[in-house]
């Protein structure tokens, strides 16, 4: 924001001289030819933060040094004609030094050097006579911008180590934003600048720094504008954090009372009661069982209250007349707790009173099927209580009643096998094996029945082919190496032919292998190996390899 000078001293002299509190806020950020001053620009939050103590505030960014003297210079007129209780004087910027003097740099300035310092930027020692002007404090704000500038000659970037305070002024230098911060602490009603400055190692104060005497005395009291414009701003953030930085503020304001009913809404909100019980994940847990136990689901018992949980508290609580808000508080926690208890009661004796009708029903059954003792009747009961409360009982009878089965099975087994034996003809161990296929003697009457039948001669084997010499001696003459027949086996195998093992072996199911293969190569079919066959094998196998 650039001021125009002569609408600045327009505004001056239509304000009524009422005014007890006064501020100039300057913060030149951006230059024509000067490097950016880094953070500088920060010093336009000292304006809304004076602004809500009542403070009248002369403001301007990125000013040039005309500008800049008239801000000064209307700051000064104000005090002299309207005197000032307090004065605050905020600068940020590039700041230039010299023995004669110390400057706040206009966005104008160039390297002129010393010579034309004084109009290329505003006198910190002619901002300090006019801050001493107050009546009861001043503190003078100097936020020199990181980096250094080249101003020309005579001149160096910077503020000196010591200033010459007039009585009265306190300086306060750092950084623009921790310089913004510490004037946040200075405006709460009653805080001494001392404390600001020994809180801050940020901060750096020389002039007049009282220890006990604050700034701002504890009854003092904002415009009304600034009050309402501090409790909009609360308003707007809506957290317990922004209306107790109001009522720190503004603890006797306009709105005070409606920031404490917000406080105390949101402290008493649904959510912000339960958090304040601090519920362990156990306790969660059994909050989750008691809502099942209930017939509410959780989607499971994990001690995470998430939407699962939080609808089924929100049923719990329409059910129980009370505000669905899915939280819970520990009056509500206990009733929970005592309602899950009575409905654990009653589901307990629903399921003493259903097993004892169980049990009478399992009684029943039994008397009439399985006492009886028939296999029947044990097989019908175990059907229908496979666990119920004779079904150890029945499955012993039933063992029982298999055994004497077994027994008498065993028992017609061996007579049947003794009238064989006495009878010791073929037909007679044929007929054992057709009734008992499984029976205790089966290996004893297949051996009998091996026994009485005649022996076959063996059938005539067909004669072996006649060797061919030539092609025997032919493979012979190859000298073909173990890894080498091994190799044409495998290869006879994937063309689809069965040699046998591949073992280098040449045996009989070899030699009908390569005879296939030489029938498949239109080479005579001799069963041995000669250099044709062993061509096409080979390349074959290059031929597959490339493709």
């Amino acid at each position: 924001m650039r001021l125009v000078m002569a609408c600045v001293l327009a505004l001056w002299l239509a304000v009524p001289a009422q005014a007890e509190n006064i501020a100039l806020v300057i913060g030149n950020q951006v230059h024509d030819t000067l490097s950016e001053a880094r953070g500088a620009g920060a010093a336009s939050g000292a304006v809304s933060l004076l602004q809500d103590m009542g403070f009248d505030v002369i403001a301007g960014d990125d000013l040039s040094a005309e500008e800049m003297r008239a801000q000064l210079s209307g700051l000064h007129d104000r005090i002299a004609r309207d005197g000032a209780e307090r004065v605050v004087v905020f600068l940020a910027g590039h700041f230039a030094q010299a023995g004669s003097g110390t400057w706040l740099m206009g966005t104008d300035a160039t390297r002129a050097g010393l010579a034309l310092a004084d109009g290329q930027g505003l006198r910190l020692d002619v901002v300090l006579e006019i801050a001493a002007l107050a009546q009861t404090s001043s503190v003078v704000w100097l936020g020199a911008a990181g980096g250094e500038g080249e101003y020309g000659l005579g001149l160096d970037p910077g503020l000196p180590d010591r200033l010459m305070v007039p009585q009265g002024v306190g300086v306060v230098r750092g950084r623009t934003d921790q310089l913004v911060a510490g004037l946040r602490a200075l405006l709460r009603p009653g805080t001494p600048l001392a404390q600001v400055v020994d809180r801050n190692r940020a901060l750096s104060g020389e002039g007049a720094i009282p220890v006990l005497v604050p700034f701002l005395p504890e009854d003092h009291t904002s415009s009304a504008r600034a009050d309402l414009r501090a409790f909009n701003d609360a308003r707007d953030a809506d957290t317990e954090e922004a209306y107790l930085a109001y009522l720190e503020v503004f603890p006797n304001g306009q709105n005070a009372q409606a920031a404490r009913a917000a406080l105390e809404r949101i402290r008493n909100a649904p959510e912000r009661v339960e958090q304040r019980l601090m519920l362990t994940r156990d306790e969660r847990r059994a909050i989750q069982r008691d809502l099942s136990v209930l017939g509410y689901d959780t989607r499971g018992i994990d001690g995470i209250f998430g939407p699962g949980t939080r609808g089924a508290v929100s049923l719990w609580q329409a059910q129980n007349n009370l505000d669905e808000t899915g939280f819970l508080t520990r009056e509500q926690i206990f009733r929970l707790s005592g309602q899950a208890a009575d409905r654990a009661a009653e589901i307990e004796a629903e399921e003493r009173a259903l097993r004892a009708e169980q049990e009478r029903l399992d009684r029943d059954f039994w008397a009439s099927t399985g006492a009886a003792g028939d296999e029947a009747g044990l097989r019908s009961y175990l059907d229908r209580y496979p666990n119920g409360i004779f079904a150890g009982l029945a499955r012993e009878r039933l063992a029982a009643i298999a055994e004497r089965v077994r027994d008498a099975d065993r028992e017609r087994d061996i007579a049947a096998w003794r009238r064989a034996r006495a009878r010791d003809t073929l037909g007679a161990y044929q007929a054992y094996l057709r009734d008992w296929p499984q029976g205790e003697f089966t290996d004893l009457a297949r051996a009998r029945i091996a026994a009485r039948q005649p022996v076959s001669p063996p059938a005539p084997q067909p004669p072996e082919p006649p060797v061919d010499a030539q092609a025997q001696a032919a493979e012979q003459a190859l000298g073909l190496t173990r890894p080498t027949r091994q190799l044409i086996e495998q290869r006879l195998a994937r063309l689809g032919l069965n040699p046998g093992p591949v073992d280098g072996v040449f045996d009989d199911q070899t030699r009908v292998a390569i005879a296939q293969a030489q029938a498949r190569f239109d080479l005579r079919q001799t069963g041995y190996v000669n250099q044709d066959l062993l061509t096409m094998l080979i390349s074959n196998l290059f031929r597959e390899f490339f493709d």
